[in-house]
């Protein structure tokens, strides 16, 4: 496997970078294909890899890894760069406005019966599902949604008002 590591990896590399939006995918993408070559035995065992299974396999990963970014929408998120670094996020007036607003938050979080406001919790910030948190809590599931769904409504009067 050394071998062709060695062999490929700057193919590889290269291939990537020419495909994806920065050094970091290209190289994530590289060790994936080379972690899909480690788990098949008889590539593994022989040292041997024929460049058009590569790629295939290559291709595969990069199809792969376009299908996880349209799910999970990366072409809207923002990567860290040193622009972003230099600029200067937390002037006073922005810490001042966000330490209000999560006070403001915490406010309305206050204000939730206290079974909406344990569902809201577990659900948003715990990860849990309706079923669990209607087992956890001793409630239906129906309950834990009708608990959610005040919850939410009063999280969306908050954002209106904040606008």
């Amino acid at each position: 496997m050394k071998k062709l590591f060695t062999q490929y990896y700057g193919t590889l590399m290269s291939f990537f970078h020419k495909r994806s939006s920065n050094t970091w995918d290209a190289e994530d993408l590289t060790q994936e294909v080379f972690c899909k070559l480690l788990n098949c035995k008889s590539i593994a065992a022989s040292n041997e890899c024929p460049e058009s299974y590569l790629f295939t396999v290559a291709w595969s990963v990069l199809r792969d890894r376009s299908r996880r970014d349209k799910v999970r929408h990366r072409d809207k998120h923002l990567s860290f760069t040193e622009d972003y670094a230099k600029e200067d996020l937390d002037s006073p007036e922005q810490t001042i406005g966000s330490a209000e607003l999560y006070e403001r938050y915490l406010q309305v979080l206050d204000e939730l019966s206290p079974k909406a406001r344990t569902v809201f919790i577990l659900h948003r910030y715990e990860g849990f599902a309706y079923s669990q948190i209607a087992e956890h809590c001793g409630m239906s599931v129906s309950a834990v949604e009708k608990h959610m769904m005040k919850a939410l409504a009063r999280m969306k009067v908050f954002l209106q008002d904040r606008r």
